[in-house]
């Protein structure tokens, strides 16, 4: 049962107060630390030639993207009301849609969290979520889990109501978010399952189930068959065909030096412990302090929605554990989960026994905002490092064939986009987004000689050399490039005012040649 105080009271007259401050509290802190003049790399760029292609054409492009179109088609009509030509605008429009719908999410995790608790317990769950800095970060990278746990949270509040009309925009939702990210067609399971034990005893529910599947699948249909006339596949079905095959499922093989001794680590042990090490993370600093006694309260309350919400984590983590096991190293994979997060966190707030609860609801919210603030500026990058590496790598791509892997070469796609724009820019065979300059590895090799002579067949014309180079031979040539005479210097960041140093070299292969015969 859930107690009120006069707070309680207080936030309940003053609601719209209360959750526009957050709203705009998350908003301001993200756009801080938006760094306008840095580009993004990822997926982001993927989604942003999607949506640019969109725009421009009034169509569905064609080999783009098969899947996770949802965030993208979103984005076109922002992008087409848009007169500009400057592909940072568009950059900047991604990310600022991004963070207003992830800071907007506050706002059903504020109704999520209320079904549990009071109202103050309610708030500091927004507060949770849209203070957390991981999700503050990765807001500004422009992906597709701001629209995603936009619509998953809805998921997660209509599916706890009572009344089937309610329940039926949680199927409404799971459409929507299933177009943004193909995964969430698993969570029809548990939404469904959840359906039979709340309704079973009402008058035609099966045919109230058939209903919220029909309007489940009408959502899906005609995203699918844009998709199957211009990708041959329909981005739902297709998908979780190709990633259920046995293939897909690799072992690592390790084998000692002698060759006496061999064993083989399951696909399944290497996505359990790569899950666990990134929950572990993601907990870090916040919820590995309330989830203990959140999920204490829990098993003591037996409180019907909370245990259909830890049915939904179940489904929710699976996705996450299936990318662990493939060997993703990024902690965006369970953010689908701080939802959840944020419930089982105020939940076990309710332990806490203090004699000025007011005091304890704004102490707890100041140390959401200044650690979300602290981390925020921890962990940010060296945004004027990307911004002149990003200038870098435009000039590589209007002049070179082939470059070795360096620290902007994540860059080369948009620089790409920038140059060929209003054009559209190549495609590589898996319909992402790809650049004119081939970027060679130089990691194996351990003279200079060596990299170059096996890198010509790849059209290697360039090398960028930094102050954190990827291989050591690159750190040595860096020390004396100007000792061999078919490297030649077309770029010195010093003469153009780059605070970071920054050097293109330029092979000749008829000197090269000429030197080692």
């Amino acid at each position: 049962m859930i107690t009120e105080t006069k707070l309680d009271h207080y936030i309940k007259n003053n609601l719209f107060l209360f959750l526009s401050i957050l709203v705009i509290s998350s908003i301001s802190i993200r756009l801080f630390f938006l760094p306008f003049e840095t580009p993004f790399k990822t997926d982001a760029i993927d989604y942003l030639i999607f949506a640019l292609e969109t725009s421009k054409t009034t169509q569905f492009p064609i080999g783009i993207l098969k899947t996770s179109d949802g965030w993208p088609l979103l984005l076109s009509p922002l992008f087409s009301i848009l007169e500009t030509s400057d592909i940072m605008t568009f950059v900047n429009a991604q990310r600022i849609t991004s963070i207003l719908i992830s800071s907007l999410t506050i706002i059903p995790i504020y109704f999520l969290c209320k079904k549990f608790v009071s109202s103050k317990y309610a708030i500091i769950g927004a507060g949770l979520f849209g203070f957390n800095h991981r999700l503050m970060e990765n807001s500004i990278l422009g992906l597709t889990e701001s629209l995603f746990l936009f619509f998953i949270t809805l998921v997660l509040f209509f599916s706890l109501s009572k009344n089937t009309k309610f329940y039926l925009i949680a199927f409404i939702f799971l459409g929507l978010a299933s177009i943004t990210r193909y995964e969430a067609l698993l969570f029809l399971i548990p939404l469904s399952v959840i359906f039979f034990i709340k309704f079973h005893k009402e008058k035609n529910y099966y045919l109230k189930f058939s209903l919220f599947i029909f309007i489940f699948i009408l959502i899906l249909l005609p995203i699918a068959s844009l998709r199957l006339d211009s990708n041959d596949m329909d981005g739902f079905t297709s998908h979780l065909v190709i990633f259920s095959m046995p293939e897909r499922y690799p072992s690592i093989v390790e084998t000692e030096a002698n060759g006496s001794f061999q064993t083989e680590r399951s696909f399944i042990f290497i996505s359990l412990i790569n899950t666990l090490k990134f929950l572990g993370l993601v907990s870090i600093p916040i919820f590995i302090f309330f989830i203990p006694t959140g999920i204490f309260n829990l098993i003591k309350s037996r409180n019907p929605n909370l245990f259909y919400l830890l049915f939904f984590g179940i489904f929710f983590i699976l996705p996450a554990i299936y990318a662990y096991g493939r060997d993703f190293q990024e902690t965006r994979y369970l953010y689908i989960l701080f939802p959840i997060f944020c419930v089982i966190s105020v939940y076990g707030l309710n332990l806490i026994k203090t004699s000025n609860k007011n005091g304890f609801f704004i102490l707890i919210l100041s140390i959401l905002l200044l650690s979300s603030i602290v981390l925020l500026n921890f962990e940010q990058s060296d945004h004027q490092y990307n911004s002149e590496i990003y200038q870098i790598t435009k000039n590589i791509v209007k002049n070179a064939n082939g470059v070795n892997s360096y620290s902007g070469s994540s860059y080369l796609k948009l620089a790409t986009l920038e140059i060929f724009w209003p054009n559209s820019i190549p495609l590589d065979e898996r319909g992402k987004a790809s650049s004119n300059v081939k970027t060679i590895p130089s990691e194996k090799y351990n003279s200079i000689e060596d990299y170059i002579s096996n890198s010509k067949e790849f059209n290697l014309t360039h090398i960028v050399l930094t102050e954190n180079n990827r291989s050591l031979m690159l750190d040595r040539l860096m020390l004396n490039y100007d000792k061999y005479e078919y490297l030649e210097k077309v770029f010195d960041s010093e003469k153009n005012n780059f605070k970071n140093k920054i050097i293109i070299l330029k092979i000749n292969y008829e000197k090269f040649y000429n030197q080692l015969n």
